[in-house]
């Protein structure tokens, strides 16, 4: 799969694309995906707030490794 990346007018990616077919084989590979309890949602939703709050403190993958 080559996924195709849209970027905002300063270059940051901002989505991604992928084909069909392939969108397809992930929701059938992985059905249950949707069955994901509340809580967990919610703690989700607290840390990408974090993350949206505190940007600063993101560390790349490289650095962190």
């Amino acid at each position: 799969m080559i996924p195709q990346y849209t970027y905002d007018n300063n270059g940051n990616p901002i989505g991604v694309f992928i084909p069909i077919n392939e969108w397809n084989n992930i929701t059938e590979k992985y059905a249950d995906i949707e069955d994901v309890p509340e809580w967990e949602k919610q703690l989700i939703d607290q840390r990408l707030e974090y993350i949206n709050k505190h940007p600063d403190r993101l560390i790349p993958i490289e650095d962190f490794i």
